[in-house]
């Protein structure tokens, strides 16, 4: 095998495959996972939501698709409204404009095929329908939304059917992505946020646009890592594999591995604190220290998101997207299928806090890609919001620190540390680990996040999370005809 494709859906994943196999690149194969995972996970990511990346093509380069807050989106906007934080849910936490249609358009230069054969199977999934997973059935049922939502996803156990969003997709291959920040869609998306109090308008949308970023790098080992810069939290993990590099872990028994692990994350977690927000400039991780301050301000809840790693036997890429917890905000856009995103409710209402809410400004961001270069390469990505870093660092330790195959290091069991930049938690752990100290919990939790990579090296290996969709049995037959 000299390519690959792994994503946390079946689906998504042979779609990735069957586009490579046509003779389309990685670009290609991403934009057919990424649209795929729209429609077979809407409860992890979606149109609304947000994109990052980090890309080896020759040189590294990192794509950060979040969006900023809308004009109309301020402080004293909720607090003469009585709020002492921004919703989760509902139009008022729709505050920030969707990236990742903006990322398609960056990658959509550099694909071999047409956007119609890159998008062929989520418009199929969405039109005709598929068969929903057991998680995103509970999901369903679980989440509130508004009237255009439970018009979706509510009834929906055994086929769901998005037709809306299958002709949004045409409507934005038509356009080559333009309507969705400058035309229809966008002008769809402001009447509707009117209609419903939302905050966002078509100015915020037509002013946006994706960035293409230099990625931020560590070596550790013998390997290099790179990840995304800020607003992403990817320097948590890079900065912690620093302090790794002070320790010889594959010496080490177990209670130590883990007790090292551990006592060296909190000190990657204030840097984390201190250095990820919208403006700071990081020019070389391993000077970044940590301190003793303190910053509790409310507890935070775990995001759900979507990663996914691709290889064409040249280019690898790294990638993830995300409405943020669950459907996102429960607001969906009329007639469009499109659920907006809540990532702008983890902005701080505290004016001095660096992650204070302002208007066209990008809040602190879990999403991180993550690529690695040695003797193999790694392409690797993780869900599980704040605990991202602790996946990534958990996983790759295990294959470079301790020789593990991808699929074994992502099914071996985990710890998290679910602590946000406002507030601190306790440690949990899955109890076949048997880290006695900490509060264990059942074994392939979704606590501990789903990780889907690529190892590189003689040949091409590929592994999926046992605790998500990545390994579900589908009748592929039935929907690749």
């Amino acid at each position: 095998m000299n390519s690959g494709v792994a994503s946390s859906h079946p689906l998504s994943t042979f779609a990735g495959k069957e586009v490579l196999a046509k003779g389309g690149n990685a670009y290609d194969a991403l934009l057919a996972v990424s649209s795929c995972l729209v429609v077979v996970q809407p409860h992890l990511n979606g149109l609304g939501g947000d994109f990052f990346s980090t890309v080896k093509d020759n040189d590294y380069y990192s794509i950060n698709a979040s969006g900023y807050a809308s004009e109309k989106a301020t402080i004293n906007f909720f607090l003469d409204k009585g709020y002492r934080e921004i919703p989760k849910k509902g139009h008022f936490s729709s505050l920030s404009v969707p990236g990742l249609v903006s990322a398609w358009e960056i990658i959509s230069e550099k694909i071999n095929l047409s956007l119609s054969e890159d998008f062929k199977r989520a418009i199929q999934f969405a039109k005709n329908g598929f068969v929903p997973s057991e998680k995103l059935k509970k999901a369903m049922k679980a989440m509130p939304g508004d009237y255009d939502f439970e018009n979706i996803y509510k009834n929906s156990d055994k086929i769901l059917y998005q037709k809306d969003m299958a002709n949004t997709f045409n409507e934005l291959i038509k356009t080559n992505f333009h309507s969705f920040y400058h035309g229809k869609i966008a002008k769809a998306i402001d009447k509707d946020m009117v209609s419903k109090g939302g905050l966002m308008r078509f100015d915020d949308l037509d002013k946006y646009k994706a960035e293409i970023k230099k990625p931020l790098k560590t070596k550790y080992r013998n390997y290099d890592v790179y990840t995304n810069p800020p607003v992403s939290q990817g320097l948590t993990a890079l900065a912690w594999f620093n302090i790794l590099n002070n320790y010889d872990l594959k010496g080490m028994n177990k209670n130590n591995y883990y007790d090292t692990l551990i006592k060296t994350m909190y000190d990657a977690y204030n840097i984390r604190k201190n250095y990820v927000y919208d403006g700071s400039v990081i020019d070389d991780v391993t000077n970044l220290k940590p301190d003793s301050s303190t910053n509790t301000y409310r507890k935070d809840n775990n995001s759900d998101t979507t990663a996914y790693s691709i290889y064409d036997g040249n280019i690898e890429i790294s990638a993830i997207q995300s409405n943020y917890m669950g459907f996102g905000s429960g607001h969906t856009i009329h007639g469009t299928g499109i659920n907006m995103n809540n990532r702008g409710s983890y902005f701080s209402l505290d004016k001095d806090n660096k992650n204070s809410l302002k208007p066209f400004k990008k809040t602190f961001h879990t999403l991180m890609g993550t690529l690695v270069s040695g003797e193999r390469d790694i392409i690797f990505g993780s869900m599980g919001g704040d605990i991202q870093p602790e996946v990534n660092v958990q996983v790759l330790s295990r294959i470079i620190d301790l020789d593990y195959d991808i699929e074994n290091a992502i099914s071996y069991p985990r710890f998290a540390y679910p602590a946000s930049i406002y507030s601190d938690s306790d440690i949990y752990y899955e109890k076949s680990l048997g880290l006695g100290k900490y509060k264990p919990v059942d074994d392939l939790n979704d606590m501990m996040g789903h990780a889907q990579g690529i190892i590189v090296g003689n040949d091409v290996s590929e592994g999926f999370d046992p605790r998500g969709d990545g390994l579900l049995e589908y009748n592929l037959k039935e929907y690749f005809k």
